[in-house]
């Protein structure tokens, strides 16, 4: 299908005037499309008359030998390269078509011209104004940031020194969400230091006249989860003043003197909104020791530190405002940052312990139904360690494993495998391995579960399993301490060499069942907690024979926060030193391997009866486990 001529093409070539035959060749879509072979075809069949080049040889518009008074269909349009140019004249000459050449029209000197100055203008001219007018924008948005006196102290937002502050919708999603210090279900002592604090705000006046000042500042530090953010939003929804929430990582910028400018916007604001509550969460992002890089530069994190400083306590007046920040790398902040007059008090929420981890199971179930048979004790002491969040989402997991079936009443069933699933992973539901290698996984585990019923006094065996699962454990075991153990925090060397036997329980199996030759890879976890736990015994705890009162600061935390210092520093111990510390670690896991071995070789029938029973349930629980040996 083609669009018709807007005019007739015959009169234009008898005119025989070269521009409207390149204004033809220009408007090629009005024209007939006809491929480069079937030109050629027609050529030979005599079909074609005349053919036009164009200037450049890339277009040829030929016209039809047929005496038809349709002028729509006379002329049609050929697209060719160049190259092809001198077979199609030499094609056309042989079968007596006429080929005409139209030469390049000659330029208009004026339109030359005019086309020379747009083209400078557009490209010198046109983007030094966009570069000088983009310049000068960004300079009166610093300008505007660094300035009190400017209406515009916000700056414009996603620019540097820019901050979208909302007091309105901040607080009002404070209303929406509706916490309260009521929904926190930690210890009670952690309640009622975030209590006093609104009491403060509230009633200012009362503690001003017994000569107390109110805080300037409020840290909550503690491991992730625990409820740091929820105190925060708790803290600012009780005291009912605006309220101002902000991530620390927004102060960070690769524009330098940015970060420092946000902070000022910040507190500017608060100022111009007294009573307010400035919350900044993870504020270890900016309020990271100085110092402390590998360059040991003065960069511009630490310029917006140095900002954060001055205004916390500086000569502006921060009366009316309090800062409450969150973070869970305590150990990383600036010392300036941590002294009194800018966080006055610093509240460590800690991991919650049996009973508020209860109270936390009862908060978090209030919108589900949970059967009246569930044990909470029981749930409680499983999920030691567990912070609020993952109890959280324990129960969740739960909620989801009852929908699975249809039911909308949560089992202790559910939480069970839900526990399961976070602990050790998705259990796999087809065992797809060997006899073989189910009966080496049994005996591996059966290892772990005699030695912790073997030492009752200091473990309380849970669940015993050779369920392989998604992470790549083939089986697992479930104990714990006893809870007057875990709560007091004072191991001792017994109890911990107890531990480190039972680690070493699963390879001392295997050992008696196939011998030194034929032990698998399978307790390379157990390897690597059992001489993790044994240098620290040596490093940290004085439980070697010649390192009694040695304290190894390199096993003092799994990480260490600054590169920069420790590579600065060297080596903190000599390698004699380091020669004992592996030696005396090593013989304690040594001793362990040995002692495990020994009373599992005592109790060898009693490991042929757990084996046996394993490999027909798959899963032993305490009282089945228990009632084997009645």
């Amino acid at each position: 299908m083609y669009l018709p001529l807007t005019f007739s093409l015959r009169n234009i070539i008898s005119m025989k005037d070269s521009s409207d035959i390149n204004t033809a060749m220009k408007n090629q879509y009005y024209l007939k499309k006809t491929p480069y072979p079937e030109l050629l075809e027609k050529i030979e069949h005599r079909e074609i008359s005349k053919i036009y080049f164009s200037p450049h040889y890339d277009k040829v518009i030929s016209e039809n030998t047929e005496d038809t008074d349709d002028l729509y269909r006379d002329f049609s349009l050929t697209d060719i390269i160049p190259p092809v140019s001198t077979n199609l004249i030499e094609t056309s000459i042989k079968n007596n078509v006429e080929p005409v050449f139209i030469k390049q029209q000659d330029p208009n000197p004026i339109q030359v011209i005019a086309t020379d100055i747009l083209i400078g203008i557009n490209n010198y001219f046109v983007p030094f104004i966009f570069i000088s007018l983009l310049l000068s924008f960004i300079r009166s948005l610093f300008l505007s940031g660094n300035s009190a006196r400017s209406p515009f102290s916000g700056g414009m937002p996603g620019m540097p020194g820019s901050l979208n502050i909302d007091l309105e919708k901040d607080k009002e999603l404070m209303k929406k969400s509706n916490i309260t210090l009521a929904s926190f279900a930690g210890s009670p002592e952690i309640f009622e230091e975030c209590t006093e604090v609104v009491s403060y705000l509230k009633n200012s006046t009362v503690y001003k006249n017994a000569g107390a000042e109110v805080p300037r500042g409020i840290l909550l530090e503690g491991p992730p989860g625990t409820g740091k953010t929820l105190l925060a939003k708790a803290i600012a929804s009780e005291a009912d003043a605006n309220f101002v929430s902000i991530t620390a990582s927004e102060f960070v910028e690769v524009f330098v003197g940015a970060g420092a400018s946000k902070i000022r916007n910040l507190f500017n604001t608060a100022r111009k909104n007294k009573p307010c509550i400035i919350f900044i969460d993870e504020i270890d992002s900016v309020g990271r020791q100085r110092g402390a890089g590998i360059n040991m530069a003065n960069d511009e994190r630490e310029q917006t530190l140095n900002q954060l400083l001055a205004e916390m306590d500086g000569f502006s007046d921060n009366e009316g405002i309090l800062i409450i920040a969150a973070t869970n790398r305590k150990d990383v902040l600036d010392a300036a940052l941590l002294r009194p007059g800018r966080f006055d008090r610093i509240i460590t929420v800690a991991l919650p312990d049996k009973n508020s981890r209860k109270d936390i199971l009862n908060v978090h179930s209030k919108n589900k139904q949970l059967d009246s048979s569930i044990n909470l004790e029981l749930i409680a002491e499983l999920t030691a360690g567990f912070s609020g969040a993952q109890i959280k989402n324990l129960l969740n997991e739960a909620a989801i494993y009852a929908a699975r079936v249809g039911r909308t009443v949560i089992c202790e069933q559910d939480l069970l495998n839900a526990l399961d699933k976070l602990i050790v992973g998705l259990i796999r539901k087809t065992d797809t391995r060997g006899d073989e290698a189910r009966r080496r996984v049994a005996i591996h585990e059966t290892g772990h579960a005699l030695l912790c019923s073997e030492f009752k006094e200091y473990f309380e065996l849970k669940k015993v399993t050779i369920q392989s699962t998604y992470n790549g454990a083939g089986g697992y075991t479930l104990f714990n301490e006893y809870q007057n153990i875990t709560e007091s925090g004072l191991y001792t060397k017994n109890l911990l060499k107890k531990r480190l036997i039972v680690a070493m329980g699963g390879k001392a199996a295997e050992t008696l069942y196939y011998g030194e030759e034929y032990v698998s890879v399978g307790a390379v976890q157990d390897l690597k907690q059992a001489n993790s736990m044994a240098q620290r015994m040596i490093g940290n705890y004085g439980m070697g024979k010649l390192l009694e009162a040695f304290y190894n600061e390199d096993l003092d935390s799994d990480r260490n926060p600054f590169l920069g210092r420790s590579l600065g520093g060297g080596a903190k111990y000599s390698e004699r030193t380091k020669e004992i510390m592996d030696a005396e670690s090593l013989e304690l896991v040594r001793n362990a391997y040995d002692e495990a071995k020994r009373i599992l070789n005592e109790n060898r029938s009693k490991m042929d009866i757990v084996v046996e029973n394993l490999i027909e349930k798959n899963t032993l629980y305490t009282q089945e486990f228990d009632n084997l040996f009645l």
